[in-house]
């Protein structure tokens, strides 16, 4: 049987031992802490330089002069054709470039197709890879509903694109707004010719 102070060796032992694992655990726990941190701050640094490459790729109107308009008018006796102009100032290549929709300036409804689509001629080849400093213009005829008057103009459409960046992220960008990852599931109703359309 022990004697006393075997009794409070061993028990200095045992608080000895716990003590120690009580250690590892914290310094572990602590360890664990800082590399999810890091990871996490790697995550946050990878997210914000993709954001920052998608806000380089932007989609213009394209609206005709007053001289096309006056040519137009008088030659065909109808509107000249819109555009929109896709241009990737980034440093990488996106891919599937597409107008995707467009916003009414009053809220109402813009239909839209490509003029001169297959098999006609005209614009037949939407492009899968637009590397950088490079643009792609599609021509457009765009159906307002309720019609745009010329108190609206100064408001102007907004169109909607999409394109894929070189780590495969799809995103979509609404006029001059911040791009937004389009993610699986996603309900947006892509507009336009169905040749056209990128796949997701």
């Amino acid at each position: 049987m022990l004697d006393d102070k075997d009794a409070w060796g061993a028990m200095g032992q045992w608080a000895g031992a716990f003590g120690t694992v009580v250690a590892v655990s914290v310094a572990l726990r602590i360890s664990q802490r800082e590399a999810d941190s890091e990871a996490e701050r790697r995550q946050a640094e990878k997210a914000d330089r993709a954001l920052e490459q998608a806000r380089l790729v932007i989609g213009v109107m394209k609206y005709p002069t007053a001289e096309e308009e006056s040519y137009s008018n008088n030659m065909f006796g109808a509107s000249p054709l819109e555009a929109v102009r896709i241009t990737n100032f980034s440093a990488q290549p996106v891919y599937h470039p597409r107008v995707e929709g467009f916003v009414h300036q009053n809220g109402g409804d813009v239909t839209w197709d490509i003029e001169g689509e297959p098999p006609l001629g005209g614009y037949d080849a939407a492009p899968t890879v637009l590397a950088t400093s490079q643009h792609d213009v599609i021509p457009l005829s765009l159906t307002f509903n309720p019609p745009v008057t010329s108190d609206m103009y100064p408001m102007r459409t907004k169109v909607i694109i999409g394109y894929t960046d070189a780590e495969g992220h799809r995103w979509r960008r609404t006029g001059e707004g911040t791009p937004k990852l389009v993610h699986a599931g996603d309900s947006f109703d892509v507009g336009g010719p169905d040749w056209y359309r990128a796949e997701r």
